[in-house]
């Protein structure tokens, strides 16, 4: 009988737990009456989090004249969304820190979701897509759920790393599992209860007969495809394997594309080395 992707997570919970700080802070930021001085003053007890904190603040991403040194003035500038953002990635990531690497080639699984965080940065911020502030998080976490199921079907993994030109990762896992890796990923994050807006465009991304998909989703939809078509150059032809009708929707041209790429392949890895993603 095939696992459904509650289980698969609910299994995985036990091996990967969240870190106290992530755990501390999110009730410290669920909390109205906590300050931004109460979060910055929570941070600076984290020596790899004030790190990557500050890091990701003088970053492309974010692109301030003045170099930010401070883990006060950061969250002052970056203001509350933004570090809730970074607290849920650091606080997933961390707890998938010790995946065996025997299995997949992590640096380029990191690779692949820092590329679709990237690139649904820049096009959020280029096209002025609404709704997408945490869009940043979606695209890095969205695939988290491979991570998951390796924990319990290794082998079933590895043989979904073997798709060719002819198929695409997530039809691979449909055969195997009867649903993808993002639906694994929404189950986990759920039970984490990270934020809807966060989880809601990974739970949609696949969902392309659906009217009422959101833009985010859309968005994480050709991104997912672009970090794909970026890791395996000439596996598949950038026309054919992204929708049109979703560019049209979102008003995004070829070039634009073209432009989001280059934004990653020059900003990713310094991005996964903020994050500590990369040995």
């Amino acid at each position: 009988m095939r696992m459904t992707p509650l289980q698969y997570a609910q299994n995985v919970e036990k091996l990967c737990v969240l870190p106290d700080i992530y755990i501390r802070l999110k009730e410290i930021m669920d909390d109205e009456q906590s300050s931004l001085t109460d979060i910055a003053s929570i941070i600076m007890l984290d020596p790899a989090l004030s790190s990557s904190v500050l890091k990701i603040v003088n970053s492309a991403l974010f692109s301030y004249l003045a170099e930010i040194d401070e883990i006060s003035k950061a969250v002052a500038v970056l203001g509350i969304n933004e570090i809730h953002n970074l607290i849920n990635t650091y606080g997933v990531t961390t707890a998938f820190s010790s995946v065996d690497e025997n299995i997949i080639d992590m640096d380029r699984f990191w690779e692949v979701s820092v590329d679709t965080a990237l690139l649904c940065k820049y096009l959020a911020q280029k096209k002025n897509i609404k709704n997408t502030k945490s869009i940043f998080v979606s695209g890095l976490l969205h695939n988290i759920g491979e991570l998951i199921i390796m924990q319990t079907d290794p082998k079933k993994v590895q043989y979904c790393q073997d798709y060719n030109q002819d198929e695409t990762p997530w039809l691979r896992q449909k055969e195997v599992f009867g649903f993808t890796y993002a639906d694994c990923s929404t189950a986990l994050l759920t039970l984490w209860e990270l934020p809807q807006s966060i989880i809601s465009p990974i739970r949609n991304f696949n969902n392309l007969n659906k009217e009422d998909t959101s833009e985010a989703a859309d968005l994480l939809y050709i991104c997912t495809r672009l970090a794909l078509l970026n890791s395996h150059p000439g596996m598949y032809s950038k026309k054919t394997f992204i929708n049109k009708l979703i560019l049209q929707k979102l008003d995004i041209s070829m070039e634009e594309l073209d432009e989001a790429i280059n934004f990653c392949n020059i900003e990713g890895i310094a991005i996964m080395r903020a994050l500590k993603l990369n040995n």
